[in-house]
């Protein structure tokens, strides 16, 4: 594989990851949260709330702020550390906060009976894929699982 392709391959890998985890993470959220613990609701509304919106949409931001502030920057612990740090800020605190505010008026996801565990749920869950992501990204065990995914 040459530079260019490299170089567009480590560009597309923290969007793809991104998008991928943070769907992942958010359907397991419409499942607990909205299916099992709070059945109530439009269920069409709650997955595109859930997985459409809020894991696509801030799985790529995550992904992209990961491009213009980590790559070419940090290396290894420092990289995956950042990864972490910028998945917490968008998806456990600014998603959240929004998501808290917004179950609010709709009452899908027990955000207002259940605000803390709501909150600290989302943080762990975006701190870990975060590390998850940047892990993948930035250590040689997590490079050569990605070469081998062809990701």
């Amino acid at each position: 594989m040459n530079n260019s392709q490299e170089l567009i391959k480590e560009f597309k890998r923290p969007v793809i990851l991104g998008i991928f985890f943070s769907a992942l993470a958010e359907f397991v959220i419409f499942v607990v949260w909205g299916l099992f613990l709070y059945p109530e609701g439009n269920i069409l509304y709650k997955f595109l709330w859930t997985v459409v919106f809020c894991g696509i949409g801030m799985g790529a931001t995550v992904g992209v702020l990961i491009q213009l502030f980590v790559i070419g920057k940090f290396k290894a612990g420092k990289a995956i550390l950042a990864c972490s740090l910028i998945s917490i800020g968008v998806l456990g605190i600014a998603c959240n906060i929004l998501c808290l505010n917004l179950d609010a008026h709709f009452h899908y996801f027990g955000g207002v009976e259940n605000s803390t565990l709501f909150i600290v749920n989302g943080v762990v869950m975006s701190a870990v894929g975060g590390g998850l992501v940047g892990w993948l990204m930035f250590s040689a065990k997590g490079k050569k699982i990605l070469s081998q995914l062809t990701i």
